[in-house]
């Protein structure tokens, strides 16, 4: 990669609050612009920012359209090089935000680092003590009943404790949820006559769990598939985030990012959500509507009670913190609610409301019926690039 003249001490500095602060380097223009906050952190960036600036102001055009080609694919997908006009003041600013990001992302995962690690000043044993009677030799973690597991973390005593780095999706910054997920549903129906241990970072800050950000990384899908058979089961519960092909024709017509679908369990009552999440810029004035859905199922009785329908709003400078959020999420400025029922709804027609209320959505039937999603609509619909490919590959 190729190298501006910053203050390297600075920059060192900055690495280590990331890492501290779990800050991700997609999240740097968020504290460059101050919508998100840590301490130390903003003026430090600030600064840097303007030393690269200066940098990128004495190199020629094609000298910074090189420098943003050699930054890592994972900061790169943020930056449209084509669109980009390296002469004008504001896209400089731009480049230089994320080349801060690309040096930290360069930075903050030293392999040599990863490699050599040890408890030796553990944030998680300096907040925990007695956790450190849970590792062994090979430092994992026994995990038992004080434990509650997630994909993205370990809940303990309304903290989250991460995941070892290594543990994470590419080696990098996501958790593997798709081997975690898996992992911890063995461990909850083993755990009684096995024994399970799980390696953690030792380095990384310790959140409380309301304040935790989770960090999904998927295809097109994470979570569990909807399964009529267990809806009144009280452990099949949590998140499930099916994404948008962005090669598909239903893009053409309505933008989205994803739709999150979230289950809850509590005395009895399942509680489903469901929220579609539009791209950050469907603004209508200065509004963005994501329809969502809340439902109430009667285990004991095995019937859907309740199901309503509405709009949550959102402003401008508020969305982007929702955006990069999962449900349970109950941020918004206002949610306005369309329609409501009340008594037992018989099952085909609670799905068929749902669907049609999420008209354009074609997500929500994905989620529901993933089989009769693509039988339904042609490869050429559901990823237009993928079929052309097929199409230019068979001539």
């Amino acid at each position: 990669m190729h190298e501006l003249a910053l203050d390297s001490q600075k920059l060192n500095e900055l690495v280590d609050k990331c890492k501290h602060f779990s800050i991700y380097p997609r999240d740097i223009p968020s504290y460059e612009r101050g919508s998100l906050q840590k301490p130390g952190v903003n003026e430090l960036l600030i600064e840097l920012v303007n030393q690269a600036i200066e940098d990128l102001l004495v190199l020629s055009q094609q000298e910074r359209k090189s420098l943003v080609k050699s930054y890592p694919a994972a900061m790169n997908i943020y930056i449209d090089i084509d669109s980009i006009d390296f002469n004008d003041e504001i896209d400089i600013k731009k480049v230089a935000v994320y080349y801060i990001g690309a040096e930290i992302h360069r930075r903050k995962y030293s392999f040599k680092k990863i490699v050599n690690e040890t408890t030796e000043n553990s944030t998680v044993i300096n907040k925990f003590p007695e956790l450190k009677q849970k590792l062994d030799d090979d430092n994992l973690l026994l995990i038992d009943d004080s434990f509650t597991m997630h994909d993205y973390g370990i809940e303990y005593e309304g903290y989250i404790i991460q995941y070892h780095r290594l543990l994470r999706s590419k080696y990098l910054s996501y958790s593997n949820s798709k081997f975690l997920g898996r992992w911890i549903s063995y461990y909850e129906s083993k755990k009684l006559s096995n024994s399970f241990r799980i390696a953690v970072d030792h380095h990384s800050e310790v959140l409380p769990k309301e304040n935790y950000g989770q960090v999904l990384e998927f295809d097109t899908w994470y979570g569990p598939a909807f399964d009529l058979d267990r809806i009144d089961d009280p452990s099949y519960t949590g998140l499930t985030v099916v994404k948008r092909n962005k090669n598909s024709l239903f893009e053409d017509s309505y933008k989205l990012d994803r739709t999150e679908f979230f289950w809850s369990h509590k005395d009895g009552i399942k509680t489903f959500e469901i929220e579609e999440i539009s791209d950050n810029g469907q603004w209508y004035d200065h509004y963005l509507f994501n329809r969502y859905i809340h439902s109430e199922r009667d285990t004991n009785r095995g019937v859907t009670r309740h199901l309503d329908g509405a709009v949550k709003i959102y402003l401008k400078n508020d969305y982007q913190r929702r955006f990069e959020t999962y449900l349970p999420d109950k941020s918004s400025y206002k949610k306005i609610k369309m329609w409501r029922v009340d008594g037992d709804i018989d099952v085909d027609r609670w799905i068929t409301l749902i669907s049609f209320f999420y008209d354009g959505n074609e997500m929500v039937y994905e989620y529901f019926d993933p089989a009769g999603f693509k039988e339904k609509f042609e490869l050429r619909v559901r990823d237009f690039k993928e079929w052309k490919k097929q199409q230019n590959d068979a001539h």
